[in-house]
This record gives C-alpha cells, sequence and structure tokens, in this order.
C-alpha cells in the first residue's frame, strides 16, 4: 500500500471542513427573522384589539344600528329577475361582497408591498 497522498485532494478535504457560513450573511437573516416575528406579533396583536373593541360595540346600544348596517350589507348591488342567477352570484352581488373584495385586494396589496 501506499501511503503517499494526493495534495490536491487533501487540499479539497481541507476546504471541505472550512464553515462556508458567512457571518454577515446569517446576521442578516437573523435580522430579516426578528423583523418578520415582529410584523407578525403587530399583525396578531392588532387583531385581538380589534376584536375587544367589536365585543365592546356589541354590547353598546349601538347594537341596534350594526342590525341596520347588516341589513345594508345584504342590499344587492344589481337587482336580478332570474333567481337561479341571483342565487349563483348573491355572494358578490351585495355590497358585503363589495366590502369582502376590497378587503382581499388591500390584503393582496398589503402583502406585496410588506413581503
Amino acid at each position: 500500500m501506499n501511503d503517499d497522498r494526493d495534495p490536491r485532494l487533501e487540499l479539497l478535504f481541507e476546504e471541505a471542513e472550512s464553515s462556508l457560513a458567512d457571518d454577515a450573511f446569517i446576521d442578516a437573516v437573523n435580522d430579516s427573522l426578528r423583523r418578520r416575528r415582529r410584523r407578525i406579533l403587530f399583525g396578531r396583536l392588532a387583531i385581538l384589539a380589534a376584536l375587544v373593541v367589536l365585543e365592546v360595540v356589541l354590547e353598546s346600544p349601538l347594537r341596534l344600528y350594526l342590525g341596520v348596517v347588516a341589513d345594508v350589507l345584504g342590499t344587492p348591488l344589481l337587482p336580478m329577475h332570474d333567481d337561479w342567477l341571483a342565487f349563483l352570484v348573491a355572494p358578490i352581488n351585495s355590497v358585503a361582497g363589495l366590502v369582502g373584495l376590497v378587503l382581499l385586494g388591500l390584503n393582496m396589496l398589503y402583502r406585496k408591498i410588506i413581503y
């Protein structure tokens, strides 16, 4: 057997043992993860605050006005004479459907801008 080693092969093994991670890259990834965690936490806290506010509003005398708002949200945008067609497009042929589509659009815009 031969105990002589190929110097090029030894060099390749030595390079493979060295750390490939760059400290600046690791710090940048950690910073972006911290920012994302903060944004997610802020979003969750905002949703929680909105739920608490909604609960307070629903328990106040404004409940009667919310009933009126609910009736308005169910109002169709376009009157339809065909019952089947009216039934099929009812989720989007109302003020609530329009508000929902606007909110979905804002959500997509927010995701494009933030992420």
